[in-house]
């Protein structure tokens, strides 16, 4: 009888410890479910921040085009002719590191009605890129350049320093970081949730879009001494950033 027992004093004994065991597990498994549900509660939102700002430099292509039926005479031309025009550009004030060569150019023309095409000239053009930090003195660099013989404006772009331009690409960024909060928290409100914490942010780009005129494009003029300063309004620069952040939630 004894024996008896002691077995059923043992089996009891397991039995008891398994469904120890077993509430355990059933208790760890519980509070796994419920951190895992917790931390997949989320928002995901993107912000944009975009300012609007003055301009504090300038670059304006411009250049020379000269015509001959030989091409050392268009050539000759063409280099006292640009020659002059950057000893212009350099004397009212413009450094001669602001001054970049950024296209030279031979061109053979053809009388495309005569038998084999025959070439009956030759056309040089010459460009260069001058960069203005004063801005009063836009028009009078295009003024003296054309008073020394250049006949070709392609464009001006109105842009920002580098010192503006890190200034404002870092308050760009933090006016997208703001409006991504406040995306979050209307969300949130509206699912009846609230943020805990930030889980990643990832900026998405940031840009500065120079303020361009295109109506300038290879205009072609004729330079005369009695040339004044074109009427330059410079127009406001766009700094843009984005940035998406996910929000955990409870």
């Amino acid at each position: 009888m004894g024996k008896y027992s002691d077995g059923l004093a043992f089996k009891l004994i397991a039995l008891f410890a398994i469904c120890i065991a077993i509430g355990g597990i059933l208790y760890i498994n519980t509070n796994a479910n419920a951190i895992d549900s917790r931390g997949n509660s989320s928002i995901t939102v993107t912000g944009t921040g975009l300012l609007k700002a003055d301009p504090d430099k300038a670059r304006i292509c411009l250049g020379v085009e000269t015509q001959s039926d030989n091409v050392t005479a268009a050539l000759e031309e063409n280099s006292l002719k640009m020659r002059s025009v950057i000893k212009a550009i350099k004397d009212i004030g413009i450094s001669g590191e602001d001054i970049e060569t950024t296209y030279f150019g031979v061109y053979p023309i053809r009388d495309y009605e005569k038998r084999n095409n025959e070439i009956v000239g030759y056309r040089v053009s010459s460009e260069v890129q001058v960069e203005v930090r004063d801005l009063e003195k836009t028009g009078r660099v295009i003024e003296e350049a054309m008073r020394a013989g250049a006949n070709k404006v392609r464009s001006i772009e109105f842009g920002l320093t580098d010192a503006k331009r890190d200034k404002l690409r870092n308050e760009a960024i933090e006016k997208a970081c703001k409006n991504a909060r406040a995306k979050a928290d209307a969300i949130a409100r509206g699912l009846g949730l609230r943020i805990v914490r930030i889980r990643t942010a990832k900026e998405s780009g940031v840009y500065v879009r120079p303020y361009r005129s295109s109506d300038l494009d290879y205009v072609v003029a004729t330079a005369t001494p009695e040339a004044v300063p074109p009427p330059i309004e410079p127009k406001s620069v766009d700094v843009s950033a984005t940035i998406e952040v996910a929000y955990e939630c409870i």
